[in-house]
């Protein structure tokens, strides 16, 4: 793991030559010689709204010995801010912040657990240590190398390609299916319990040792906020003309209030979150058509909130089946996988999470995902099948008496 602001960052695609590739090399691990360096050029897979991916691939030695890295070079560029009017130079540097310190200092302090409890382990948290059990631990991509210029509003991470170890992106507006949602809140049960594990190591909260936790919803947004809440909203009612109680339940929602409640609220366990974990964000490997494996990218909304704001907003892109028929068997190895990291270092009082209680905390958070669907339904559209499942879900949040 490397992070540096001396390596110049690109200003384009093209600025990613063979030169630049020797010099990220070099800061990484100056014990590899590097030999050949093959840029295949830019990739889709997983593109988001401000990032440019190319793929390539090195070749050198060390020690004697080959060594071969498959990598993507994901370039950020800043100008997208453009796009959202209630985004702010520094809202998009928070979010390249959180992104950056995630992978250089959570991923470490994460890694630093099994070291701790079996000094005899593999698992190393120096970027030559990074084997294949590490990455059994962590459900993420290994990050080689970060840097930012604030100057040019450019930012680059170099990661390991996924895509050549066989993930890919079940992208929107496709659905998961439940093997693939099983997958995928196992992963989080697995970053959520370990940022649990280290705080009851250090003794304090997350916050008070990560000063870069990413916060959106602020007091300051809410006027932008329920500016686009009340359009998707609006848009939804237009569907259902004859559903204008249900509506008038929505028109209640206020997504500030909800997170603020129950991120200030001291029985309520906290976690480090995705906090953007839905399907473009999420890479399966498949084999013989089964998803076997999954990473979870993109962390630059990084968060402390209750853990269950990971897993509704992941549900909120699904299919109705997946919450109606599915959703305690999902919930349930969730909680399973959450006990199994949690392992002998439960806490006691308030953290010591029940079923029951992730299920109470899943069914009242969900009005939190409503919001957010709606919020977003400008920029990812409601097609007509998710209208009618949206509608659904709006109906079970009424029955549950959390709306």
């Amino acid at each position: 793991m490397s992070v540096s602001n001396i390596t110049a960052v690109p200003g384009s695609v093209n600025d990613i030559t063979e030169p630049w590739v020797l010099q990220i090399f070099n800061n990484i691990d100056p014990d590899v010689t590097i030999t050949q360096v093959d840029i295949t050029g830019p990739i889709g897979e997983g593109l988001g709204a401000m990032s440019d991916l190319v793929a390539l691939v090195t070749t050198g030695t060390k020690n004697g010995k080959e060594e071969r890295y498959s990598l993507v070079v994901k370039l950020t560029s800043f100008r997208w801010m453009k796009m959202a009017e209630y985004l702010s130079v520094e809202d998009y540097i928070m979010f390249d912040t959180g992104e950056v310190k995630f992978y250089s200092v959570a991923v470490t302090d994460f890694l630093s657990l099994f070291s701790i409890e079996n000094p005899e382990s593999e698992v190393k948290t120096k970027s030559e240590g990074y084997n294949k059990s590490c990455r059994n631990v962590l459900p993420v991509p290994k990050c080689y190398f970060t840097a930012s210029d604030q100057t040019s509003n450019m930012s680059v991470r170099v990661l390991e390609n996924l895509k050549t170890r066989g993930f890919s992106i079940k992208s929107y507006p496709q659905t998961l299916e439940v093997a693939e949602m099983k997958l995928t809140v196992g992963a989080l049960a697995r970053i959520h319990g370990l940022s649990h594990r280290l705080e009851l190591q250090l003794g304090t909260r997350l916050p008070d040792r990560y000063d870069w936790f990413v916060e959106m919803y602020t007091t300051e947004k809410q006027p932008w906020y329920s500016k686009y809440y009340k359009e998707g909203l609006e848009t939804f009612a237009a569907a259902f003309p004859g559903k204008e109680g249900l509506m008038e339940c929505l028109r209640k929602l206020d997504g500030v209030a909800i997170l603020k409640e129950a991120v200030e609220n001291p029985a309520r366990v906290k976690v480090l979150c995705h906090a953007d974990c839905w399907n473009n964000n999420i890479m399966f490997k498949y084999e013989d058509g089964k998803a076997v494996d999954v990473k979870l990218v993109d962390w630059g909304m990084v968060s402390y909130r209750p853990p269950t704001f990971d897993l509704v907003y992941l549900f909120i892109f699904q299919t109705w089946d997946i919450l109606h028929n599915h959703r305690a068997d999902i919930l349930k190895h969730y909680y399973q996988e959450l006990q199994k990291t949690l392992g002998e270092n439960k806490a006691t009082g308030p953290q010591l999470y029940t079923l029951d209680q992730l299920e109470a905390d899943f069914r009242a958070d969900m009005r939190f995902a409503v919001y957010q669907r709606l919020r977003l339904a400008y920029g990812i559209a409601l097609l007509p099948s998710q209208l009618t499942d949206l509608l659904r879900i709006v109906q079970q949040l009424k029955e549950w008496g959390v709306i």
